[in-house]
């Protein structure tokens, strides 16, 4: 018996990874450019595409990156004012792209939950916060002989495996910490990662 259909969301206006598959299975990883489109544009064509995947496809699951909160900003004594971290016009269009993925899923009754970016990494590659991270997570995806042509599509595999095993975790394939250990010491200089230490 064949195991759940996952399609796992990396979103970003900018570019959209896509990963699918059924757990125990090599994902099929896509892109869904819109970097040099308006952000309505962008999400007109993100609905679309789900909406036409979902049809033909018929996923059991949907998850997708949670969007990160609000990041607060920074008193700056010089100009006597608050200053902002992060772009907000980014928040937005994230929150927008959420709900248009969110809309899509419940018109088409599919079951969808989010994953937090430091929890899947944790799970993929051992560490929350490694460095060079998207990075870090390609290399995994290089391990494990799946074939991302960008860290988006990387990204979207990390969640797509971590879903699987939320999902059914006795058909999904677990990365080992021999793999771990192996992507580390490629991806960073010796020493930095301490035996048991995220």
């Amino acid at each position: 018996m064949s195991g759940p259909l996952i399609l796992a969301l990396d979103l970003s206006k900018t570019m959209t990874g896509v990963a699918f598959g059924r757990p125990g299975e090599r994902p099929t990883l896509l892109s869904l450019p819109g970097k040099d489109i308006e952000t309505a544009a962008a999400m007109a064509k993100l609905g679309t595409w789900l909406i036409e995947f979902c049809r033909v496809s018929k996923p059991d699951w949907l998850y997708y990156e949670a969007a990160l909160g609000i990041i607060p900003g920074e008193y700056d004594p010089e100009e006597k004012r608050v200053k902002a971290k992060g772009n907000p016009q980014t928040t937005i269009t994230l929150a927008k792209m959420t709900g248009v993925v969110e809309f899509v899923a419940e018109m088409k009754k599919i079951r969808w939950r989010t994953g937090k970016v430091q929890t899947v990494r944790k799970t993929f590659v051992g560490h929350g916060y490694p460095p060079n991270p998207k990075k870090h997570v390609k290399a995994m995806c290089v391990e494990l002989g799946w074939t991302p042509k960008n860290t988006d599509e990387a990204d979207a595999a990390a969640l797509w495996s971590w879903s699987c095993i939320q999902v059914a975790p006795s058909q999904a394939q677990i990365v080992t910490p021999m793999q771990h250990r192996k992507v580390a010491a490629l991806m960073a200089p010796a020493g930095v990662f301490a035996e048991g230490r995220p």
